[in-house]
């Protein structure tokens, strides 16, 4: 067994082993050069328990998607839900969700699940439902923000925090943020301006 697979075998079901390996493998080496044999290797797994587990490399990529989503949709509303308790500001709250996505380290695996996505309808259909789950929380951050508006206006905002917030999580697979505070305290700045708030506005929820 060779160090990387070591890493990933302790306390592990085969199963997690193999979708790790594979964020690895295919951050690093691309989905379609990656073999089912590397992976194997990787995840110190024989072949035959990647193929109990999944029928085709495509549905480790919708595996990934979906752990991925699901693991950022709690954190957000993880932090929504200390803004509606009055524990964190609307500016802290931009500021962390801006913090989540400039550290991303898994860049180079976000192009290759959107190239995918591009050319795989199954991966793109994963991709759009679980996109629409993240878009729900960032409209519930909007509405946090200015719940005295209507519902076109937040959706529109909605929108452009969306693209912020996702534009921010390319970045590291382009070029490290020097400095992730600094420029998680400017985003948060600029969004709370643009939504028409200071940088410090009174909990609107109790």
């Amino acid at each position: 067994m060779n160090q990387t697979s070591k890493k990933y075998a302790t306390g592990q079901s085969p199963r997690e082993r193999i979708i790790n390996a594979a964020r690895a493998l295919f951050g690093a080496k691309g989905f379609h050069a990656t073999t089912t044999a590397e992976l194997a290797a990787d995840a110190s797994v024989s072949m035959g328990q990647i193929y109990r587990h999944f029928t085709a490399k495509d549905e480790i990529v919708l595996a990934i998607v979906e752990e991925n989503a699901q693991h950022r949709v709690a954190e957000m509303h993880a932090i929504f839900d200390a803004v509606e308790r009055g524990e964190q500001t609307m500016f802290d709250a931009i500021k962390a969700i801006t913090e989540i996505a400039l550290h991303n380290e898994g860049g180079g695996l976000l192009f290759e699940i959107l190239a995918e996505a591009w050319r795989n309808p199954s991966v793109a259909e994963r991709l759009d439902t679980l996109t629409a789950f993240y878009r729900t929380g960032v409209r519930r951050l909007a509405e946090l923000a200015r719940p005295d508006l209507p519902a076109s206006e937040l959706d529109g905002y909605a929108d452009i925090m969306m693209a912020c917030f996702i534009g921010l999580g390319h970045r590291p697979a382009i070029e490290p943020c020097a400095d992730i505070e600094k420029a998680s305290r400017t985003t948060a700045t600029l969004m709370m301006r643009s939504l028409g708030l200071t940088e410090s506005p009174p909990n609107t929820r109790r």
